[in-house]
């Protein structure tokens, strides 16, 4: 038989006590603690990043849609408070009640160098579409990769910007650029060739104007990596003199600050004398004569 409650206060205090015993159950349900160290392969950072691999699927996919800034740069590591991903993530509040946030989380980015052998795949393919005898010669080992390049992992989608040539040397150098890792700046690799050489610099990728202002199209698709000073103002560069048949590299000292493909103001350091060049790398410039 069903019970009525001829009280309407004692129905109403009856209820009222229940739903508040499913909220306080609600509110003693373990939340998922993020993580302390967690890395990222895209160039922001999500709050999904943050999440142990046992987070329910659900809250992931609500999480993957809270940014909390950009991601570090390749090597790099970055710090996020406690009170920086609250903050972020206060706009959803359904997610933010499901997670416990560690006073500090220390986000790295997943990162590769780059082999030897994708850079020898990228330099032998422009050589033959260039039609260049040599490129049948080159082999991995001719490679020197002055410097070791960070990118995120997969396909670095390296593409040869330009190349030079020391026909008294017999050597060649190649600016490469990793386009599908855009916050990596340009970098060196040089050969030997035996086989005979242009007398001119070949120029692959898109131009940079001798005033300093970029083409439409630049190095990298994102424009604050221009910004990245190469050459400081007070510190000593190389500047390499180029002509149709002549190359020289001379020591100098920047008289103002310069980013990729700015022209600056340099003095020799033999010589003292004054001229302007533009800045192709890290501490190192170039002109013509």
């Amino acid at each position: 038989m069903k019970r009525r409650w001829k009280n309407p206060l004692l129905k109403t205090a009856i209820a009222t006590v229940l739903i508040s015993g499913v909220s306080a159950q609600a509110a003693r349900l373990p939340r998922i603690e993020l993580l302390r160290a967690a890395s990222v392969s895209g160039t922001r950072v999500l709050l999904s990043d943050l999440l142990p691999a046992s987070a329910p699927e659900s809250l992931r996919a609500l999480a993957a849609g809270i940014s909390l800034g950009a991601a570090p740069q390749a090597g790099n590591a970055r710090v996020l408070e406690r009170d920086a991903v609250e903050r972020d993530a206060s706009a959803s509040p359904a997610v933010l009640s499901e997670v416990s946030v560690p006073e500090r989380v220390v986000v790295s980015r997943d990162v590769r160098p780059i082999t030897l052998s994708e850079v020898f795949t990228a330099i032998r393919r422009v050589l033959m579409r260039n039609g260049m005898p040599s490129a049948g010669a080159l082999r991995p080992e001719d490679l020197l990769l002055e410097s070791q390049i960070l990118v995120r992992p997969g396909d670095a989608g390296l593409q040869v910007m330009r190349i030079d040539f020391d026909r008294g040397l017999r050597r060649a150098r190649f600016l490469l650029w990793p386009s599908h890792d855009p916050h990596v700046l340009p970098f060196y690799v040089t050969t030997r060739f035996e086989a005979g050489l242009p007398l001119t610099p070949i120029q692959l990728g898109p131009q940079i104007s001798r005033n300093g202002n970029d083409s439409a199209a630049v190095y990298t698709r994102d424009r604050s990596e221009m910004e990245n000073v190469l050459v400081a103002q007070g510190e000593r560069a190389t500047l390499t003199l180029q002509s149709a048949a002549v190359r020289i590299f001379a020591d100098v000292v920047s008289l103002g600050n310069g980013t990729l493909g700015q022209q600056v103001r340099v003095r020799l350091l033999d010589s003292g004398k004054v001229l302007n060049a533009q800045v192709d790398g890290k501490s190192r410039l170039e002109a013509t004569f």
